[in-house]
């Protein structure tokens, strides 16, 4: 450590994703004094746009794109940094690809036969009805709570859906909205990520609208006025508390400091070294939860051919690499055209595991069974795998297997000590959402700030 740069200031951010961005804005400007260490080279996070080649520039975003109504935190931060929604295009008729075959269908239900459509509504009023016995503050406190964490969702389905094509489109439904399978999580957490989102037109209209200058500009000027107290390229390898201070050591540095957040997702504040030990509950919480696999892709044509089709662009599908897509095109007057879409689940495993050209050629024959040959050929495709990306590990958020709620769900966002924690994962409100992780850090500068009774230092 004595080869180490020692600097000190009152806080320390680990993460500079939208979680730690926030958390440490909101600090600067009650006049303390932070500084922020990012392992990457670039700020964002899971928020990332590919890199403006095109003539003219083309915004694609890699990771988190979308907001829709009741997002206050994001749409209030958009509208502050002189940004612009521009609307998901929505006229048409979207796919549905169940039971192997390729369908039409309008946007808000499936191409069902009636009976298996009417028992997917029974159902899914029920679990909805269910979803707001939560408390999201707490949702290992409801009165059902362990019960509904012994079941996996995938049981409750095979337990209440009995129309195969019904069950289908189930799995379907929850592998796009949290890219796992139902399997993997418990429906206790089903319930929980619908209670943290609202009424159901919540999650209905959660991808209203884009950001026609690209989501990355969220983090990017978020950055722009941290300036130089952003560490890049600086991965935060321990923490070490005291009675009245904590030092964190990362590979440049060790900074003393009263409180530090850690805002980064969990399977990598897992890898921190902290002395003392973190509680139990805290520590087996951040070992049990895993990543969600996903690659996003964005495939542009000269034009936005789907359209002329009567298509609105969104397809959904129950098996293949292409779990869902929608229109992306751009409305800068080149009349391009852009499909983006995701590999979810399973299916992400699978198409991670393959080179680059067996992802472009993976994703190309199921763009062409859902959109015809068109589709299959791109003037350009733009693959994400965020499995691969070493300090993400996945996307869209950390989930919570069978159990683990109501094993160690209290030290869902509880500080240790002087440790506290952001990132959407930590958000008892649009829980996996960009607005989680803008509510998280707002939340977190709040506590750091309430803990100590000592004035802020100058900035």
């Amino acid at each position: 450590m004595s080869e180490k740069l020692d600097i000190q200031a009152d806080f320390a951010v680990v993460g500079a994703g939208l979680s730690g961005l926030r958390t440490a804005t909101e600090l600067c400007a009650a006049g303390a004094s932070v500084t922020v260490f990012e392992a990457r080279d670039r700020v964002g996070g899971r928020v990332f746009s590919a890199p403006r080649t095109a003539a003219p520039p083309l915004v694609l975003d890699l990771g988190a794109q979308w907001v829709g109504p009741g997002q206050t935190e994001v749409l209030g931060l958009i509208e502050e940094l002189g940004l612009h929604l521009v609307p998901t295009p929505g006229p048409g008729a979207a796919i549905w690809d169940l039971d192997g075959r390729v369908k039409q269908g309008g946007a808000a239900y499936p191409p069902l036969p009636p009976h298996a459509l009417a028992e997917v509504l029974f159902n899914a009023a029920k679990v909805a009805w269910m979803s707001r016995r939560i408390a999201p503050e707490a949702p290992w406190r409801a009165p059902k709570s362990r019960q509904w964490d012994r079941l996996t969702a995938e049981e409750w389905i095979r337990r209440h859906l009995r129309a195969a094509s019904g069950r289908e489109f189930a799995r379907m439904y929850i592998r796009g909205n949290v890219s796992i399978e139902p399997s993997e999580t418990s429906l206790l957490g089903v319930l929980f990520d619908l209670r943290s989102i609202g009424p159901a037109r919540g999650l209905a209209t959660a991808e209203a609208f884009r950001v026609r200058e690209g989501t990355y500009e969220l983090a990017r000027r978020l950055g722009a006025r941290l300036g130089d107290r952003i560490r890049l390229a600086d991965p935060v390898r321990a923490i070490t508390q005291d009675h009245d201070c904590v030092t964190v050591e990362s590979d440049t540095s060790a900074l003393r400091c009263r409180r530090v957040a850690v805002c980064i997702p969990p399977p990598l504040a897992s890898q921190i070294s902290y002395t003392p030990a973190l509680p139990e509950q805290r520590a087996s919480l951040l070992a049990n939860l895993p990543m969600a696999p996903s690659v996003k892709f964005h495939a542009v044509y000269q034009r936005p051919f789907w359209r002329e089709k009567g298509l609105s662009g969104q397809a959904w599908t129950a098996k293949g690499p292409v779990g869902l897509t929608y229109d992306n095109s751009p409305d800068d007057g080149t009349g391009r055209g852009a499909l983006v879409g995701l590999a979810v689940a399973d299916e992400a495993r699978g198409l991670g595991a393959l080179d680059a050209g067996g992802q472009e050629r993976a994703i190309l024959a199921s763009l062409g069974r859902l959109f015809g040959p068109d589709a299959a050929a791109p003037d350009a495709l733009v693959i994400q795998n965020w499995s691969a990306e070493k300090w993400t590990g996945g996307c869209y958020s950390a989930y919570f297997p069978a159990g683990v709620w109501t094993s160690y769900g209290s030290a869902f966002r509880a500080p240790c000590a002087r440790i506290h924690w952001a990132g959407t994962e930590t958000s008892s409100e649009w829980h996996g959402y960009m607005e989680g992780a803008l509510r998280s850090g707002t939340r977190a500068a709040r506590e750091m700030l309430q803990s100590d009774a000592i004035k802020v230092s100058a900035r």
